[in-house]
């Protein structure tokens, strides 16, 4: 797999797990502790949260340069979440309210997730580098199972490096991805899904998705793969994996997905099912270690953690393989004259 293949899988889920937003689905007022919110799939028990809108850079918005910190109880469902403590200021969907997670006080932006470490680290704010370090391989199996090991190093920043609670949001960020990667060992690299546009019910093989270019490409019979469990189906509640395609009929605007066995389980459009192309197994990741600090950066002394990721992967090389190195010869053609004198000597 090439290495820039597996540093933005691990960007992807850092960002969709830290950094997770949603925005508000109706009107808080002050003194609620149940929000309504578009899809709180990312959200758990005991996170924090920061309610923001469009009015934080709007000098003449009461929101200008204000956010309000939350702390999650339950997740009750798709559209709705039980707070600890009553909000204390008016978040309403015509000013763009939304929620997002954060750690210690301190969101992180998706700007500030970058592919690769930097000379300079251009934030105030919580920064995240993921920088792809080396790749080594190794037979595990002749013939053809060539064991490759990618490793990556994932340093967390903050330029709050004077005060005790600084340096402590970092090692929390570090804590955070520690075990949100941990929690993914097998993890799976370019996964593509999309959105599914009707109910299914449990017993139904048939699951349609938008007819897009993408989509063709990527949702095949299974008989066309090289591995032909490869697809799934997910929501907020569940998840069914190792399906495999029958067939794929067009038509309408729309893709007809034909599966070889029923759906166990319900699958509403209230809780965002999406119909799943898995893309590459590895079978072995996991943060091997995790070293806390502080580095010296043109920007002047940054706090710093810096983790140590490895990923392991089969990759089938088929043998036997015809050698490259033979010489190329131009076609020769024979001349009319030996020709003509070859027929004659006949």
């Amino acid at each position: 797999m090439p290495i820039d293949q597996v540093v933005e899988g691990i960007i992807d889920v850092i960002k969709k797990n830290l950094i997770a937003r949603t925005n508000v689905a109706s009107n808080i007022t002050t003194g609620d502790t149940i929000i309504n919110v578009d899809n709180s799939f990312q959200f758990y028990p005991e996170q924090e949260i920061v309610l923001i809108d469009y009015g934080y850079n709007d000098s003449s918005s009461p929101h200008y340069r204000v956010m309000e910190y939350a702390r999650v109880r339950e997740v009750n469902n798709t559209g709705s979440m039980t707070l600890y403590d009553s909000v204390i200021s008016d978040w309403t969907t015509s000013n763009n309210s939304f929620i997002q997670k954060t750690i210690g006080h301190s969101p992180l932006y998706e700007e500030r997730v970058y592919y690769g470490d930097r000379a300079v680290i251009p934030t105030e704010d919580i920064a995240i580098t993921v920088e792809p370090i080396t790749m080594s391989n190794d037979w595990r199996y002749v013939r053809g199972g060539l064991d490759e090991e990618y490793r990556i190093n994932i340093r967390i920043y903050s330029k709050d490096i004077q005060t005790n609670v600084g340096y402590r949001i970092v090692n929390k960020y570090s804590d955070a991805i520690y075990k949100l990667l941990n929690d993914n060992i097998h993890m799976d690299i370019n996964d593509y899904d999309a959105p599914i546009l009707y109910d299914i019910s449990s017993g139904s093989a048939t699951v349609i998705v938008p007819d897009t270019t993408e989509n063709r490409e990527k949702f095949v019979p299974s008989s066309l793969l090289p591995d032909d469990l490869s697809y799934g189906i997910q929501d907020n509640v569940g998840v069914e994996r190792s399906l495999k395609v029958d067939s794929v009929v067009y038509g309408g605007g729309e893709i007809t997905i034909t599966l070889d066995v029923p759906l166990v389980n319900d699958y509403n459009m209230s809780d965002y099912p999406v119909f799943m192309h898995y893309g590459r197994y590895l079978y072995d990741s996991r943060v091997s270690d995790v070293r806390y600090g502080e580095v010296q950066k043109k920007s002047g002394f940054m706090r710093v953690d810096e983790l140590s990721w490895y990923g392991k992967e089969i990759n089938e090389i088929a043998f036997c393989q015809p050698s490259r190195g033979i010489d190329y010869h131009e076609e020769h053609f024979q001349s009319s004259s030996s020709s003509s004198s070859s027929s004659s000597s006949s």
